[in-house]
């Protein structure tokens, strides 16, 4: 009767291993597919500029035009103005695009003043004031039109203002960008602020991204005054190289219409600037770091008032112990027992970009967004543990989690 039981069970194990064999034969399939479509290189994308009978001319994003051929099961799906896919070697239609414009995609994302403010911005006085200066003399009606009346030629006003912002992930870049569009609207008219993925703009048709980055930029003028904001910079921005692939091609076009975007002198993006966040500054390419009128670091959080500073600011958004509270925010001896679990945490962040002259090198405990996860995570356990209010021991806890993760160096 056992032996009849051993070989039950070798036969459902068996049909278990072959549900998982004929599983990754099936990966393994759509993998090589994957592999081939990568071997074709990045497919021209163009638009229909006129058809006769199985011939189409197709005008590329980059101005080529070429006489294609059209498959018959694909003639009555394109017309003048379609959007299609060409061959790689640019003989045939191989599929119509059928996508909303992009405009509509990306105009989702602006947002008219924004209920963040400078106010909100904790510990970062210094790199916040040196922010103030290259966003405010664009954005701000009265600092703009004292500018415009000290310049006397007014193709120096050169309004397209750009800075760069980098740092280890979570010190608090965006909340800069932000906080200066909601605060800029309490001044004036409502300022909009659009932020935009670097890796959004990339497209995997070719001449796609460049054409994406002048419809970004075609929204940020519509929408002025306006914070165009793109995080993930080194994405778009990359130092450029010699290349020999359509896809090298495409990159390097998309990083060309770029610098087009931002200008000089012309007032091309007037009321408007142009934010970029990166944690890889080394990497930027050097046209695009000259046309930034500021570079800014925006340093982690590295001395015991830092971290409790932004733990109280934190702390003030949630319903908290009150054994553990005094003044507004944690008690001397409660936070001394969180700094002393936390302050083993050591994490490095190095960074150089040559054609500043910046060098940096920073030890840190932690960053803002460490603190808001902490009391975040805290908050969420004790609302499953049924709890009104974060206590201590969660706290703790949680602060305990992040302080055993490994030491991060990161080098850029």
């Amino acid at each position: 009767m056992s032996r009849y039981g051993e070989v039950i069970e070798l036969e459902r194990e068996l049909m278990r291993k072959e549900r998982e064999i004929e599983y990754l034969r099936m990966e393994l399939k759509r993998s090589y597919a994957v592999i081939e479509e990568l071997k074709q290189g990045m497919r021209p994308v163009g638009t229909v500029q006129e058809i006769r009978g199985n011939l189409a001319y197709v005008k590329l994003t980059g101005g080529q035009a070429f006489e294609v051929t059209v498959p018959p099961e694909l003639i009555p799906k394109i017309a003048p103005d379609s959007e299609v896919v060409l061959a790689p070697n640019r003989g045939t239609v191989t599929s119509v695009i059928d996508k909303p414009k992009e405009a509509s995609i990306w105009a989702f994302k602006v947002e008219t003043a924004p209920r963040v403010y400078y106010e909100d911005v904790i510990g970062l006085d210094a790199q916040l004031a040196e922010f103030r200066k290259a966003v405010e003399v664009v954005l701000d009606p009265s600092l703009r039109e004292r500018r415009e009346r000290i310049v006397v030629d007014g193709r120096l006003l050169e309004e397209a203002g750009s800075v760069l912002l980098f740092g280890p992930p979570g010190t608090g870049k965006t909340y800069m960008a932000k906080a200066a569009a909601g605060s800029c609207s309490r001044k004036g008219e409502p300022t909009s602020f659009l932020k935009i993925e670097g890796y959004e703009v990339v497209s995997k048709w070719l001449g796609e991204s460049a054409k994406n980055i002048r419809e970004i930029f075609k929204l940020a003028r519509e929408a002025a005054p306006s914070i165009l904001f793109i995080d993930e910079a080194d994405a778009i921005g990359r130092m450029r190289m010699e290349v020999a692939t359509d896809a090298g091609r495409d990159v390097q076009g998309m990083l060309n219409q770029l610098l087009v975007e931002l200008g000089e002198g012309f007032d091309v993006n007037k009321n408007v600037v142009v934010l970029f966040a990166t944690n890889f500054p080394s990497v930027m390419d050097p046209a695009l770091l000259d046309r930034m009128k500021k570079v800014i670091y925006v340093p982690p959080l590295k001395t015991k008032e830092e971290v409790k500073r932004i733990f109280d600011f934190y702390a003030s958004k949630v319903k908290v112990d009150p054994g553990i509270l005094e003044q507004g925010g944690l008690s001397a001896s409660a936070f001394e027992e969180i700094w002393q679990v936390l302050r083993r945490r050591k994490q490095v962040y190095e960074a150089v970009v040559p054609r500043r002259q910046v060098r940096i090198r920073d030890e840190y405990i932690a960053t803002p967004r460490d603190i808001k996860n902490i009391v975040q995570e805290a908050v969420n356990d004790a609302s499953y543990e049924g709890m009104d209010f974060i206590d201590y021991d969660t706290i703790l806890e949680r602060t305990r989690n992040i302080a055993n993760q490994p030491i991060e160096v990161n080098t850029v």
